[in-house]
């Protein structure tokens, strides 16, 4: 799996686990580590970077998306999906 990849599955365990969320806005680092996920320095400087506020909105906007099956960009609205 891709350093990328591991992007995506840590947002995943965000979504699905509250206890590895909390870990993760309270300490990304450690939290990756104790998760078993390898990033690039970068990576991990991102999410230490990234304030509390605006990971919850990006997981949250996500939750929402993959709960209405929302995807790709689209001008409108379709079946209650309104994307942008």
């Amino acid at each position: 799996m891709t350093k990328q990849d591991n992007l995506r599955v840590i947002a995943g365990k965000a979504l699905s686990d509250p206890d590895f969320r909390e870990k993760l806005l309270a300490d990304p680092e450690a939290a990756i580590v104790e998760a078993g996920f390898e990033l690039s320095a970068e990576q991990v400087e991102a999410l230490k970077e990234m304030d509390r506020e605006n990971l919850e909105q990006g997981l949250a906007d996500l939750d929402e998306r993959l709960t209405m099956g929302c995807w790709g960009k689209s001008q409108g609205s379709i079946f209650g999906c309104t994307w942008y």
